[in-house]
């Protein structure tokens, strides 16, 4: 049921509160004077709350106000500053009344029960004023249409007297006003419809009649009504029998014809209204019973409002208000006279019946019966996201649809266009030098100060400087050093005064020992007396142990005295580990540079890794990382970076995308110095968050340039870069490859035959065990019997006999088949397939799914049975021209007897029936032809493709599909339907491995070259497959051709 609510007992004219505020009140104008006799006792003025969202509560009265006279007709109109000054802020309300006057109310004051009338004139001669309305566009003029054929126009600013005006002051129509109708677009245009079969279009500020329509017929208008978005639609309504229609005028092209007809009522139309909110959407009620629902769109009917159904009851007993009340006649005779839609309840419509009702009705339901929903329901405008930052939208006012990338972080855009734009313009080493200079961070200024060094072409030379220590300044400084001999008491010394002096006996000591070539005594006593420079110069006599020996002797005791000498110690001795764990942490330049200075070039990155592990026992994270960026351990050197990027999200208390950006492009130029494109496991995630940011804001090429790794997010990522609009420049940028699809693809089978429970197959054995035990029962006794009866005749063949039964005993055994065995000549086989087994009888050539089922074993024959039954045996062997068929090829040809089908079909369990014996024949047989392929493109009967394959796949597809959705005359439906035969039979015979793999190859260059929209070279490509393989593969490149020649005309670049 569509109806919400109803008041009951009431015959009237209504019209619906316009104000958004007050949209459930309705105003009633009684048609009848309500009393039980036939005195004229006037009409009342209802204002009816319908309650329409709490239709539980039902209608509430809000006011009434009684009338001297009856209703002929009631507007509504909006309020408006231009009379009262505004002070009427529930609009006026306007009723035509039966004896020709014409009232107006404030429907505030009929609420409050104070005097409401405010204006009231007497302007039509004669007759009811039947047709009333306020103008919609101004409402300080309202329109009335009497019985006498006049129509006058009432300017309601000087509320209190009223400027009444006809609308052409020579010409009126010759009938009753039946409806009148403001333009919905133009204010000084008003339509009146008259029972004479005219429609006259009257402009007011000329004065004169725009235009006229006239019925052919001469059959009263009972309704007219303007298209509420377009001024210069009208429809009218015909109350005639004979003739009930509706007529589609538009005023552009023809006053004399309608542009359509509506028909579907039976008998006359008594009322329709076009729907505010929905141009295609009109209701109509006539003298048939019938409330319609109309689609402007298809011109026909959508729907019908029912009407109530009489409830039953004992009639016989009712009382005659109760008889001729509206429960007692049936739907036929509730006719509605009056529908009207609420201007601000969208869906929402009153209807007026003889049966003294007046119904609320919710038309949504009826309305979405046409197949779409109402214009209220429809998205005015309408937005899609898509992958990269993409957004379609359109809107309902200039039917436009855009394409557009959202960015929603303009700062991580433009810092990354900038560093790419940059890294495009110049080298790494550039960069890092103007980022050394740029960075406010000094830990960030440093660390690409390093970075700077890594890519120098000397870089520990040019490391030495870049730590402070400048060769060619200190070797100038060493060369000016002058030492004042009186700052350190050298200019009062003699050899004399010197310290460790060697006395007498010490020179005889030492001359002795070196007439005799002991320079380890010499040595020992020059360092006995302190000649330490004297001891040197005899041990670099003596051997290089003993050399050796002295250096370290002497760094031991001179070492602390002149700090210098542990360093000369170290290098001389290869001892730079040990000088690492002995340095002081604070100057690890210090220590670095004399790694750089010195040690080998192999031995240089474990030293700096062992340096940098030292700072970080003590707390210098930085200066660590700074090491291991000499050592190039990117896993070493990074802990750093990401303590750094750590530091920055906990600040911010989400991602810091800026301090991602400034991680990433360290990761990124850093793998550039070690010469890697590798991520290590542990960033792989913040690369897939910077990547996945970056395609977030449309910057997909860049995007795939960081998507690095093997994480799940990332392959996704990857697969949906490569698949996305840039996707040539993103395969590009991820070095040509396509990535691996990143989800496993299932071929689901469909099972041959249904699925059977474990406890259905246990029935089924223990049926088939039960029928095979009385089988066995059964021959059994029949043998027992034929072995009774013949028993005379095997006592007089007993030798015969014996020997038969021996050769039977033999044959029963080895013809015993195990429980689980298959019968004598069959095999099972695995189909290819589905993988399904089957079952072949190698000797008849039967086949079946099901597994064959051995014959119970029967008891021995006995020799008289065998030699007198000669015609069991021949019944179970093929005849003789069988035989011959089957070894000549005249039907069905086993490999028996043609060995080449053996080889070919793999039938190794037929035997040779003439391994020992002349063959007689062999059959030919005619070449086997590969059956057709459907050219039918059915995506899911294509079968399963190679990894590699699937771009190609979905490329061909989604071409086809994207040029069924273009505008294609009748050439190009029947070149589209030749493409898509092509690329069916391509796919399909591609997953049967019928392809060969340079041909494949060249299609998948070519399916890459569509990507790019680059035609020409697809086309060359198809050509060259032409010249050389057309006659293997003609049943698709033919279509691969139009495919390609319809895609360059209707996607030209």
């Amino acid at each position: 049921m569509t109806k919400i609510t109803q008041i009951e007992d009431r015959s009237a004219t209504t019209a619906w509160c316009p104000i958004r505020s007050h949209a459930d009140v309705i105003a009633l104008g009684t048609k009848d004077s309500g009393g039980g006799g036939f005195d004229d006792t006037g009409g009342e003025l209802d204002l009816y709350d319908l309650n329409v969202a709490q239709s539980k509560e039902g209608p509430k009265m809000l006011g009434s106000v009684k009338c001297t006279s009856r209703f002929a007709s009631l507007g509504w109109a909006l309020p408006t500053a231009k009379i009262g000054n505004g002070k009427y802020d529930m609009g006026l309300i306007a009723g035509g009344m039966e004896n020709g006057s014409v009232h107006v109310w404030n429907p505030k004051g009929v609420m409050s029960n104070q005097p409401s009338i405010v204006a009231s004139y007497s302007k039509h001669s004669s007759g009811p004023v039947k047709a009333l309305r306020f103008n919609t566009l101004d409402p300080t003029l309202l329109a009335t249409g009497g019985s006498d054929g006049q129509v006058y126009i009432a300017n309601l600013e000087p509320l209190d007297k009223p400027v009444i005006s006809a609308p052409a002051a020579d010409k009126s129509q010759s009938a009753q006003i039946t409806s009148l109708a403001w333009n919905t677009q133009v204010a000084h245009i008003v339509a009146s419809a008259s029972g004479d079969g005219t429609v006259a279009v009257w402009d007011l500020k000329g004065q004169k009649a725009w235009c006229e329509l006239r019925e052919t017929t001469g059959h009263a208008i009972s309704d007219v009504a303007w298209n509420p978005s377009q001024g210069l639609h009208l429809l009218t309504a015909i109350a005639d029998d004979r003739n009930p229609v509706l007529k589609l005028w538009d005023l552009r092209a023809s006053t004399s014809m309608p542009l359509a007809t509506l028909t579907g009522h039976q008998q006359g139309i008594l009322s329709m209204a076009w729907c505010p909110h929905d141009e295609h959407l009109l209701l109509s009620c006539g003298k048939d019973n019938r409330t319609i629902l109309w689609d402007l769109y298809t011109l026909k009917p959508i729907a019908e409002v029912p009407n109530d159904t009489p409830a039953s009851q004992d009639m016989g007993n009712a009382s005659s208000t109760e008889l001729f009340g509206a429960s007692g006649l049936a739907s036929s005779q509730q006719r509605r006279y009056d529908v009207q839609w609420s201007p601000v309840k969208r869906g929402v419509a009153s209807t007026c019946s003889l049966d003294r009702k007046v119904q609320a009705h919710s038309i949504l339901g009826l309305a979405s019966q046409c197949g779409r929903p109402p214009k209220w329901l429809r998205p005015s405008s309408s937005a899609s996201f898509g992958f990269g930052g993409a957004v379609v939208s359109c809107g309902a006012v200039d039917k436009i649809v855009r394409c557009q990338t959202v960015v929603e972080q303009p700062d991580l855009v433009n810092i990354s266009k900038s560093f790419e734009a940059e890294m495009a313009a110049t080298t790494p080493i550039d960069f890092c030098a103007t980022q050394s200079v740029k960075c406010k961070d000094p830990k960030d200024a440093e660390i690409w100060g390093f970075m700077q060094v890594i890519f120098e072409t000397n870089a520990r030379q040019q490391l030495l400087g870049h730590l402070g220590f400048h060769p060619d300044a200190i070797s100038k400084a060493a060369a000016e050093y002058k030492e004042d001999p009186t700052s350190n008491g050298v200019a009062n010394m003699s050899l004399s005064d010197a310290k460790g002096a060697m006395s007498e006996a010490a020179k005889e000591t030492v001359k002795n020992a070196l007439l005799v070539g002991d320079f380890q005594a010499a040595v020992d006593c020059c360092f006995e007396t302190g000649n330490l420079a004297d001891a040197l110069v005899l041990a670099s006599c003596g051997g290089g142990e003993l050399w050796a020996n002295t250096q370290t002797r002497f760094f031991e005791r001179e070492a602390s005295k002149r700090p210098y000498l542990s360093i000369v110690s170290a290098i001389i001795h290869s001892q730079l580990e040990e000088l690492i764990q002995e340095s002081n942490p604070q100057k690890w330049k210090e220590t670095l540079a004399i790694l750089s200075t010195y040690s080998k070039s192999e031995d240089f990155p474990t030293l700096c890794i062992s340096l940098g592990d030292l700072l970080e026992k003590n707390g210098d994270a930085k200066s660590a990382s700074l090491c291991f960026m000499c050592a190039l351990s990117l896993d070493r050197a990074i802990a750093f970076w990401r303590q750094q990027l750590k530091e920055a999200d906990d600040k911010k208390g989400s991602h810091d995308l800026l301090a991602l950006h400034k991680f990433v492009i360290k990761v990124s130029i850093f793998l550039q110095a070690v010469g890697s494109s590798a991520v290590l496991s542990q960033d792989a995630d913040l690369f897939a968050l910077y990547a996945s940011r970056l395609s977030e804001q449309g910057l997909l090429e860049t995007a795939a340039k960081y998507a690095r790794g093997e994480s799940a997010s990332i392959k996704v990522l990857k697969d949906r870069l490569y698949r996305s609009r840039a996707s040539p420049a993103c395969l590009a940028a991820m070095g040509g490859t396509p990535p691996d699809f990143p989800f496993t693809m299932v071929d689901v089978k469909v099972s041959r035959q249904p699925t059977i429970s474990k406890q259905q197959q246990r029935v089924a054995q223990l049926q088939q065990q039960q029928q095979y035990q009385q089988q066995q029962a059964q021959q059994q006794a029949q043998q027992e019997q034929q072995q009774q009866a013949q028993a005379a005749q095997a006592q007089a063949q007993a030798q015969s006999q014996a020997a038969y039964q021996q050769t039977a005993q033999a044959n029963n055994t080895q013809a015993a088949p195990a429980s689980d065995a298959l019968p004598a000549g069959w095999a099972a086989y695995q189909d290819p397939t589905t993988g399904s087994t089957y079952y072949a009888n190698q000797a008849t050539g039967e086949t079946s799914w099901e597994r064959p089922q051995a014959a119970p074993a029967a008891r021995a024959a006995t020799p008289t049975q065998q030699m007198q039954q000669p015609s069991a045996a021949a019944a179970s062997t093929p005849s003789t021209n069988t035989k011959m068929a089957s070894k000549y090829g005249d039907g069905f040809v086993t490999s028996a007897s043609h060995p080449e089908l053996a080889s070919q079909y793999g039938n190794v369990g037929t035997s040779d029936p003439y391994a020992n014996t002349s063959r007689p024949g062999t059959a030919r047989v005619a070449a086997v032809e590969k059956p057709p392929v459907s050219g039918t493109l059915h995506p899911d009967r294509i079968g399963q493709l190679a990894d590699d394959y699937i771009p190609m796949q979905d490329m061909l597809l989604s071409l086809v599909d994207a040029l069924k959705n273009t505008q294609l005359s009748a050439g190009d439906k029947r070149q589209l339907a030749e493409a898509e035969k092509g690329v069916a039979v391509f796919l399909k015979r591609l997953a049967r491995g019928d392809v060969p793999t340079d041909v494949a190859g060249k299609m998948m260059t070519m399916t890459t070259s569509i990507q790019s929209y680059d035609w020409r070279s697809a086309q060359s490509i198809q050509t060259g497959l032409v010249s050389t393989d057309w006659k293997e593969h003609k049943d698709w490149l033919k279509g691969i051709k139009a495919l390609l020649q319809l895609s360059s005309k209707k996607f030209r670049t």
